[in-house]
């Protein structure tokens, strides 16, 4: 940026030219990690849905698409809206490995989420100071002064019942419990998941647990999993579950207007919606590859006068960064017996060379697979999980994002 000085004077006519370097905003994204602080973006329908549920005493499973920004919703309720009279915290579970360490951490959630609280800590002096707690983490992580292995299960039993006779409630927001069941299952770890599964079930059902409060969420399909695990699914009826929806065009634009409100890339209405449109599946974390794209060419190119050819290119150069979408391929093969991925894999090529498959279509590939007994359900997983949706009697993938990854990863397709 130039700035042209003209300096006002009967002695001097002359200017001078100086060279003004402006800083380069950037927009207020994150890509693939929760959003928090000015990086969040409320959405209120869906956490007014989630806090009222709780205030009725609800265990709830948020049964939700991949990258909708569940996580950073549930993480802005446990930090900033915990409904009154209810301590709240969260916890990613991911890397628990056993069934005595799910148990160990979420002993320590209940203990750190009381910590935080003068008043309610010394309520339940007696009782901590016959555990020997020698320091609480900022992270939650629990130092015990006793080096005796505890029984975390019974520790927990004892802790609800004295969070019950003091009428104190706990909201416990665990994220990744299906990462974990699944991996556990996995290892041959079977029993241990199931364990889990049972005792919260036991916390949910009995009377005597209900100072404790659940909500459970995570990146794959909690319903599949435990089907795996136990061969049915109908034990999580009693959770109460959240959906969760893309933004409607008017939530992506305020969504597109919040995140660069002071950066340097803006976008006009007619830009927003082009952007919109061009993801199909309007979601944080599809438009936040775009705009990140687009920033990066044009802080390059010190321009950011940008237009609709900006947001192909960057488009284009998403869809080509194939570690964006790698995942949602290496997931099926993961969390399914190959010979489920294998047909859900041509059911999603299929659908990226063909545009969308019919049901005849659909029937014939499950029946090429012998999977034409149980090929609906696997579809719903695709369709809970993300990948497709149904539309007007054929399936299509949510994102041309998606269609042009398995496009692009497996060019030819012959059925």
């Amino acid at each position: 940026m130039f700035l042209t000085i003209f300096l006002l004077s009967n002695s001097f006519n002359n200017k001078i030219i100086v060279n003004m370097e402006t800083e380069w905003i950037e927009p207020k994204i994150i890509i693939g990690n929760q959003a928090t602080g000015d990086y969040y973006f409320p959405r209120n329908e869906i956490e007014d849905e989630i806090i009222t549920e709780i205030n009725k005493g609800s265990h709830l499973l948020i049964a939700a698409p991949r990258r909708v920004g569940k996580t950073s919703i549930v993480v802005n309720i446990a930090n900033n809206k915990c409904p009154k009279g209810r301590k709240c915290i969260f916890e990613d579970i991911q890397g628990i490995k056993s069934e005595k360490a799910f148990y160990k951490r979420l002993y320590e959630l209940i203990l750190s989420s009381l910590s935080r609280d003068k008043k309610i800590w010394n309520q339940l002096s007696v009782f901590f100071q016959k555990i020997d707690i020698d320091e609480i983490s900022v992270d939650g992580k629990i130092k015990f002064g006793d080096k005796k292995d505890l029984n975390y299960l019974t520790e927990i039993d004892k802790a609800a019942g004295q969070l019950k006779s003091k009428e104190i409630k706990v909201v416990l927001f665990i994220d990744e419990l299906p990462e974990v069941l699944h991996n556990l299952h996995k290892e041959n770890k079977t029993e241990q998941a199931k364990g889990i599964l049972k005792n919260l079930r036991e916390w949910r059902q009995n009377n005597q647990y209900n100072a404790i409060q659940l909500v459970l969420t995570g990146s794959v399909g909690m319903r599949h999993v435990v089907k795996r695990i136990e061969g049915r699914a109908s034990d999580l009826n009693d959770l109460m579950e959240i959906d969760f929806e893309p933004f409607i065009p008017e939530q992506a634009n305020g969504y597109i207007a919040h995140v660069t409100k002071n950066a340097t890339v803006k976008y006009s209405n007619e830009l927003s919606r082009f952007l919109i449109n061009k993801i199909s599946y309007p979601i944080p974390y599809f438009i936040n590859l775009i705009l990140e794209e687009v920033n990066k060419k044009a802080r390059r190119n010190n321009n950011s006068n940008i237009s609709e050819d900006d947001i192909d290119i960057a488009f284009d150069k998403v869809v080509k960064e194939s570690s964006y979408f790698k995942d949602w391929k290496h997931r099926l093969f993961d969390y399914f017996p190959r010979h489920e991925a294998l047909f859900l894999n041509e059911v999603l090529l299929f659908i990226a060379h063909k545009d969308k498959i019919n049901k005849r279509e659909l029937y014939d590939l499950a029946r090429k697979h012998k999977k034409d007994i149980e090929y609906m359900e696997l579809i719903g997983n695709l369709d809970g999980d993300g990948y497709i949706l149904e539309k007007d009697n054929n399936y299509i993938f949510v994102s041309p994002f998606l269609k042009e990854f398995w496009k692009r990863d497996q060019p030819i397709y012959n059925e």
